[in-house]
This record gives structure tokens, sequence and C-alpha cells, in this order.
């Protein structure tokens, strides 16, 4: 990466209550062990192996809570990892009792200690959570500003709030800070040790076009932020050899809103695992739907990549071909996400709908997904960020995104493969022991798995 000078780390520790240690590493980009987060071939979720792995939260309490946990049980027997997002009301934890995220991450490992728990934060922000907003606060020398000298906000001051500014991670402490802040959700070193697998990062990219800032400025941002996701994952991999996953890490537009010759591997020298938040919709789809046969080609290949070079990939698909507005379907409190489809079909209108559209288009995700996967390559698929937006199969009377019991296509005995992807054409085509695949980039619906 342009400026971006190799390092060798060195770490000096910080003690918290408790004995945590919170380790400072000078900067650099020091080697990283590959991602030790694999599946196996059974199949994509069954008793014995699990390709799954999201990101999510919910924001409906009465729904999903811990006096019932039924939730807790379906996310804990399915998947593989998961990265947590405001859960129980997290934004509302202020240092004192415990995150609602730390909350679930145990209930979770007490129903499977295997799972691994990540959480999300953003390079931009960090966290909504009160206690990080308030240290945030109290240093204005972290506080991004344009080149006027304007404050950035994530969400600005109003009547009874201070507001919410964003941070500069071109200054060093903020990148020691960020890297470093996920531990202090904790207790002590034991707790991080057994309930934080890592860190998910959104917003692994180059630059906001939008904002009035110059490009060698952002240029030092962008290094910053890779500094600050290095320093992350040393932090984790020395706490319980964890991972970074950094959405669109990949980089599959390398002209236009990134530097000269940043791609994956100048991007994933510096943390551990990609998440792919748009396979098969969004920017790598026309407007008519169909996709983007040049995108398409360049994600399946950078994932190939990436994954065969020992990083993990999470891949983020949607039903169908998904775009914004997102819109709500269900009644008030008891409701999910959609996308809006783009092309001649509309998505649906109902609940009912909604579901068995998901069903219906759940080969156009899992065909491209299973061309490209190794075992370092998982996926997930919802219509947005909630969890009842289709990421499990809901109980009766909760209004989910996708049908009351996991896709049979999921749960089908699929067996190893049996070689990588072969490719004619805009065709691509695999083998597994119990399954052949097949893609024409030029048709989405045209995609079908033969499963034998």
């Amino acid at each position: 990466m342009p400026g971006h000078k190799s390092r060798t780390p060195t770490a000096a520790t910080t003690v918290l209550a408790g004995g945590l240690l919170l380790l400072q590493f000078a900067a650099g980009s020091a080697a990283l062990a590959q991602s030790t987060f694999t599946h196996g071939w059974d199949c994509v979720v069954c008793e014995t192996n699990s390709m799954l792995a999201g990101n999510f939260g919910h924001q409906t309490s009465q729904i999903f809570n811990m006096s019932d946990p039924w939730w807790i049980e379906e996310i804990a027997k399915s998947y593989a990892a998961v990265a947590l997002n405001d859960f129980l009301g997290s934004q509302h934890y202020n240092e004192t009792g415990e995150s609602g995220r730390v909350t679930v991450a145990r209930a979770l490992k007490t129903a499977n200690p295997k799972i691994r728990i990540l959480y999300y934060f953003n390079p931009a922000m960090a966290s909504t959570d009160p206690f990080v907003v308030d240290q945030i606060l109290s240093h204005p020398e972290w506080w991004l500003k344009d080149d006027n000298g304007n404050v950035m906000w994530f969400r600005p001051p109003s009547a009874g709030s201070k507001g919410h500014p964003e941070i500069d991670l071109s200054v060093p402490a903020v990148q020691q800070w960020y890297a470093n802040v996920p531990l202090t959700y904790f207790r002590d070193k034991t707790e991080a040790e057994h309930l934080f697998d890592g860190m998910f990062s959104d917003g692994a990219v180059y630059r906001d076009p939008s904002r009035n800032i110059s490009e060698s400025r952002y240029q030092k941002m962008y290094e910053g932020k890779m500094t600050a996701l290095h320093l992350a994952q040393l932090s984790v991999s020395n706490l319980n050899g964890g991972d970074v996953w950094g959405n669109a890490a990949l980089n599959n537009h390398p002209a236009g809103d990134s530097p000269p010759n940043v791609t994956w591997n100048t991007t994933l020298q510096n943390f551990n695992c990609a998440f792919e938040e748009m396979f098969g919709s969004f920017s790598t789809q026309n407007r008519d739907g169909s996709w983007n046969i040049t995108l398409m080609e360049r994600s399946i290949i950078n994932i190939i990549n990436a994954s065969t070079a020992g990083h993990c990939v999470i891949i983020h698909a949607y039903p169908g071909p998904s775009y914004v507005p997102f819109q709500s379907r269900g009644p008030p409190g008891n409701s999910f996400f959609v996308t809006t489809w783009e092309g001649p079909v509309p998505v649906p209108n109902t609940t009912d709908g909604c579901r068995e559209a998901a069903a219906q288009r759940v080969v156009e995700s899992l065909a491209p997904f299973l061309i490209a996967a190794n075992e370092r390559v998982f996926m997930g698929y919802g219509w947005f960020y909630t969890l009842q937006d289709g990421y499990i199969p809901c109980k009766a009377g909760v209004e989910c995104g996708m049908p009351s019991s996991w896709y049979p296509e999921f749960t089908h005995a699929l067996g190893p493969p049996k070689g990588p992807a072969e490719r004619e054409g805009t065709v691509w085509t695999r083998e597994f022991q119990h399954a052949s695949v097949y893609i024409d980039l030029k048709d989405r619906q045209a995609s079908k798995i033969t499963w034998s």
C-alpha cells in the first residue's frame, strides 16, 4: 500500500482492573499468521458442520430476550461465527454492569463453546455505547475535521445530547485506542479470552467522496485506518488467536474510490479476514437486476485468491436482486426489513411472500458461494442486519424474513469438493461429492445445484 512501510512491532502493555492487558504495539505491518477459522464440508448447516457466519443485532427485546432464549439456541447450533451488533440495549452500556453484547456472547458460548464471537465496531465513530462516546468527547484532538476545520459529526449535538464526533485515524493515539477499545467491555483478561474472538470493523475502505477532505488527507486517514486494524489484529491474536474482519477489504473496485495499487493482498496484510458485503447484489449487479459480469467475476476471483492465501472470507448474500431503499414488513414491534429489488420483478409486499422469495432465490446466492468457497470461506444470507431479517428460522408468532425451518439446500449432504471451479466464458461449474454446481454470470436465475 502506498506509504505503508513494513516495520516490526514492539509491544508495551497497560494493565487494567482484573489483569486485562491493553497492548500498545508500535505501528507496523508484521506478517500475520493465517486465520484458523475453517469449516468442513458435510453440509452448509447441520449437526456436524456449519459454513454460516453472520453480522447482525436486534432492537426488539420483547421478542429477543434472555427470559426466552430460543433464539440463542438457534444461533448457537447453526452458526460457526457471529459478529454482534446492538443486543439487549447494548447502546445503554456505560462501563457498569454488562454490555448486552457480552451477555449474548456469554449465552452463546454456554450453548456452543466452539462458536466464534466478534463485536461490531466502525472506524468512523467506533461505537454508539455511551462510555465509548464519552471517551471520544473527552479528547477533542481525536475528532475528525474537514479541510476548513469543521468537526465531522456521526451524530451532531442536539437538545440533551453532546453529539458524537467521528474519529481521525490518522492520529496515532486514536489508532491505539481503536485497536484496544473492544477489550474494555470485559472485567478481566480471562473473560475477554473466553467471550471475545475478534473485531468486525465496518468501512475498511478508502474514502467518502462527498467529504470536504483532500486526497492527501484521505491517504493519511486510510493508512491510519489500516494501521489501527493491524494493531487490532495483533491485539486479538495475542489474546486468543482471534481475527479481525474488515468490511470491503477485498477491494473489488480498484479504480475510482481507492488509491492506486491497493488490492485485497495489500489490505489484508494488515488483518486476517475480509467481509464481502454485497455478494451478488447491490454493487455487483446492474440496475436491471442482472449480475454485473465483470464485478461478479472479480468478486469470485478475489474470494478464491484471498482464502487460498490463508485469509478467511465471510460473504454476505441477499435474496434476489437486492438494492436500496430498505423496507419494513410486518406489524410494528414484530417486523423485519427487506430490500428493494431491481429489475422487472418487485420484492413481495407480504411477509409470507418475502419468506417464499428468500427460499426461491437462495440458490442464486448459495451456488456462487460454493463456486468460490474453500474451507476458510463462510456465508451469511439475510435481507438486512437485524436478526429477524432472515438469519434464523423463527418460532411461531415471530415475523422473520425466512421460512420457519432451514432451507433444504443448507441441510443437504454436500461432501468435499472434487477440485476447484472450472470456468468457460461466463459459465462456472464445480463438482462436490454429493452435488454439482452451475452458475452463468449472464443469467443469475440459471444458477442451479444438482444433488446426488
